[in-house]
């Protein structure tokens, strides 16, 4: 038969059982919480990237249209710059044609009279800054 004590000792043990479940209980519940928080976190950050890689793409295709612009402004300007470059040889070119000596006349001390030289013209400041131009270097400072 089944005595006393073994009903005390069951007794104890189911009561033990049903405080372990309660505990076990409050843990999960605080679980769920815990799990239903960072799922909602999660939502909220997967929200945000997806926010942040449209504003990525719509960065970088802002920056890519301005470099097009600058491409378009570069490429117009170094159009330019060849066209009045070209334009500008031509008639340097016609100028540079074989001159005349200019005969100095006689007179009595020939060491003071020096002979009359074809000196090369020095080109103009805006040649200079037409030849960088068409070399593609830009000083935009």
């Amino acid at each position: 038969m089944i005595s006393l004590d073994q009903v005390l000792l069951l007794e104890q043990k189911v009561e033990s059982a049903v405080e372990r479940i309660t505990q076990l209980q409050a843990e999960n519940d605080a679980l769920r919480s815990k799990c239903s928080e960072l799922t909602n976190a999660l939502s909220s950050k997967t929200e945000q990237l997806s926010s942040f890689e449209q504003d990525q793409g719509r960065i970088e295709n802002g920056i890519l249209k301005a470099l097009d612009r600058l491409n378009s402004i570069e490429n117009s300007v170094l159009k330019a710059g060849s066209e009045s470059a070209s334009a500008a040889v031509k008639p340097a070119a016609e100028k540079e044609q074989p001159k005349q000596a200019v005969e100095v006349p006689h007179t009595q001390n020939a060491a003071s009279a020096a002979p009359v030289q074809n000196i090369p013209r020095t080109p103009a400041a805006g040649t200079e800054e037409k030849k960088s131009e068409s070399s593609g270097q830009f000083d935009i400072f």
